[in-house]
């Protein structure tokens, strides 16, 4: 978990106004302290866990994550665009009868889960005095993150790999961001963005592996959500990683609610990797206990997951361990497999993704093959399709032509034959 560098910024004497319940503890070597900009321990560089000392008291009905914000490391609310509360749907047609449901975080602000620690981690960064923020991106979170600082009226710089789906890159520029493309991978695009931070300890850090610990506690919300919509029962979570915070900050809303009495078990975690970047789920194979980077090249259509970790493997170490001790799974799925679930999602439940939010169908339909999952079964459905709408996979499908006097019968019976094959005449006349 160690960490080269010398510490940014300063110890906090005493903790700003509406953050004076958080102290940040390291999940490594137990050292605890003050909220403050640095993202790191100070005892042994490790990454840390942002900790609200509040009794767990749940609202019947969420409107908002802030509806939440007694629980939350985030300081008076600074920046908010409506994140949060986002609908948990039956998959009615693709498993009828079955209590399998999506969870619908494409729904927030600016149509993924990064919004949730977006708007925690920049209204605790105003909380504690940040110039700016910096972060690196597969896309996302950049996304997110801009549109957030925007929000609370701070300078944002975001760093992407070349290659980062357009439509991406256009949200943060949308923003007001200023955009740096990366040439490499995400973990080039990360340590530039950690050197950004290091250069200015006023900046700070909102890369949403495990680089901001307010950004991890801010996905508890999730699960006191799916908990609430179910009748306080949550059996397995199935959420897409590439380092994992997301499932682990789900994991610590769960451990709370168990600690509160609300549930008699943990759900089991399912974390889910794309074959082509794979390194927590090859760790979870060989059942070792760290995670070491992936070689080569990361390949494969999920780009938002494909992460592999050079430079902070002990991040996919934190993951690893929090799934092993929950007695959960880590997952690969195969670009075959994400195509299928990309494709029945849309046509069958009007939930159209990006490859990486399809990934948990992907891997649930595998699993189930083995060993049935605890229901309820939730997937965390992360991204919308226009994230991403050249993966998509009728992307290149024909439409249909039609003369203006068509006949309309003959429009209703390639309806239907589309309905059921899914392939439509290319002229109809």
């Amino acid at each position: 978990m160690a960490r080269s560098g010398e510490s940014s910024g300063s110890a906090t004497s005493r903790p700003p106004h509406g953050l004076a319940a958080t102290r940040l503890v390291c999940p490594w070597c137990g050292a605890t302290r003050p909220p403050d900009l640095d993202p790191w321990c100070r005892q042994c560089r490790g990454s840390l866990s942002a900790e609200v000392d509040r009794p767990l008291d749940l609202p019947a009905v969420a409107r908002s994550l802030w509806d939440y914000a007694p629980l939350l490391p985030a300081g008076p609310v600074s920046a908010s665009l409506g994140e949060g509360a986002t609908p948990i749907l039956p998959l009615q047609n693709l498993y009828p009868g079955d209590e399998v449901y999506a969870k619908a975080e494409w729904m927030n602000p600016t149509g993924s889960f990064k919004d949730r620690g977006a708007a925690v981690a920049v209204s605790a960064a105003i909380a504690l005095g940040a110039a700016g923020v910096v972060c690196a991106s597969t896309g996302n979170n950049g996304a997110a993150v801009s549109a957030y600082a925007a929000r609370a009226g701070l300078p944002c710089i975001v760093t992407l790999p070349v290659g980062t789906p357009p439509g991406k890159i256009v949200q943060a520029r949308a923003h007001g961001a200023m955009v740096v493309e990366v040439p490499g991978t995400f973990s080039d695009a990360y340590q530039l963005a950690e050197r950004i931070q290091q250069a200015d300890s006023r900046w700070a850090n909102l890369t949403s592996t495990y680089a901001n610990p307010y950004m991890t506690a801010a996905h508890a919300t999730i699960t006191y959500e799916a908990w609430a919509a179910l009748g306080g029962r949550v059996g397995t979570v199935i959420v897409p990683i590439g380092a994992g915070p997301m499932l682990v900050g789900i994991l610590q809303g769960a451990e709370r609610l168990l600690r509160a009495g609300k549930i008699n078990c943990l759900p089991v975690p399912v974390g889910v990797q794309a074959a082509g970047c794979a390194p927590i789920a090859r760790a979870f194979a060989r059942r070792e206990s760290e995670v070491t980077a992936w070689e080569g090249n990361c390949a494969g259509i999920a780009g938002s997951i494909n992460d592999p970790l050079r430079g902070y493997p002990a991040d996919g170490t934190r993951t690893l361990r929090a799934v092993q001790q929950a007695r959960g799974i880590v997952h690969a799925v195969s670009d075959a497999e994400i195509v299928q679930a990309m494709r029945d999602l849309g046509r069958l439940e009007g939930v159209a993704c990006e490859p990486t939010a399809a990934a948990p169908l992907a891997a649930l339909r595998a699993l189930d093959r083995t060993a049935s999952l605890p229901r309820p079964v939730i997937l965390i459905v992360s991204g919308h399709a226009l994230k991403d709408p050249m993966s998509q996979p009728e992307r290149l499908a024909s439409t249909l032509t039609a003369d203006p006097s068509a006949d309309p019968r003959a429009l209703i019976a390639a309806a239907k034959a589309h309905r059921q094959e899914g392939r439509p005449p290319r002229i109809l006349s």
